[in-house]
């Protein structure tokens, strides 16, 4: 039984390197024509593996032609597998090769979602827990590929979805921020702390997380003995009392597909 056992895995073994050694040599041989053909019927298809599998010999064909249409279909293609790096990486040098494309807005909404998905936490969407603390650049980098669909294709399909994802950024980049000035005042850092939320009155005014942060503000100023900018902070909080903030949501992932 254990020699049938190794006979059929070895076997099996010897039939996937001759199917891959085929697979290769179809890509190989096959014209940039049928490569990219091939490579938009699996991505039609939901191949999306297959789909870059195809599209990404076409880089060694040293053929233009499908180019620019190869390289969005790839960032698609990327994203769709959960490589949002590698979707990234390909939008970055899309963006350099095409600077004058008609579907930069789209190559922008790809980055925007890809780095969006790598500031989620899962712990955080599924059980609610506050992850604000997190590494923040990845939220960062998807506001700004969100403001350059709003600020430069204003009328672009992606920028009423831009304009939500940004609100809700936003907030959590506020929050961040927040999470470190409680960060400083656990270590008594009140020149650090005060600093952090005079930020964060500039970067991000009507956010309820800069609201939370002006007592901070104000046992920081106390603590250095600044009783008349610690009493201004605290006119400011009684002004804030009772002001509301919008319920900003989470937008859904890629509507526009």
């Amino acid at each position: 039984m254990r020699k049938f056992t190794s006979l059929a895995s070895l076997m099996l073994a010897g039939l996937l390197i001759v199917g891959c050694s085929n697979s290769n040599k179809e890509l190989e041989e096959a014209s940039a024509q049928d490569l990219y053909s091939k490579g938009q019927i699996y991505l039609q298809d939901g191949d999306y593996n297959s789909a870059i599998r195809y599209l990404d010999a076409i880089g060694g064909k040293g053929n233009t032609q499908f180019g620019e249409q190869t390289q969005l279909s790839l960032i698609y293609a990327q994203y769709k597998v959960g490589e949002y790096y590698k979707a990234l990486d390909i939008a970055e040098r899309f963006v350099r090769a095409y600077p004058n494309s008609a579907h930069t807005d789209y190559v922008f909404y790809l980055a925007a979602l890809s780095n969006a998905r790598l500031s989620d936490n899962f712990i955080q969407d599924f059980f609610g827990i506050n992850r604000a603390s997190r590494s923040i650049d990845a939220v960062r980098n998807a506001y700004g590929s969100f403001q350059t669909i709003v600020r430069d294709f204003p009328n672009s399909k992606y920028a009423p979805e831009a304009q939500q994802w940004m609100g809700y950024l936003l907030n959590r980049m506020a929050e961040h921020e927040l999470e470190v000035v409680k960060f400083y005042d656990k270590r008594d850092a009140y020149v650090a702390m005060s600093n952090r939320v005079e930020e964060m009155m500039r970067f991000y005014p009507d956010t309820k997380a800069t609201a939370e942060a002006l007592p901070y503000m104000k046992k920081a100023f106390e603590q250095m003995g600044l009783n008349d900018s610690a009493q201004k902070v605290d006119a400011l909080i009684e002004a804030n009392k009772g002001k509301e903030y919008p319920n900003v949501t989470k937008p859904a992932y890629g509507e526009q597909f």
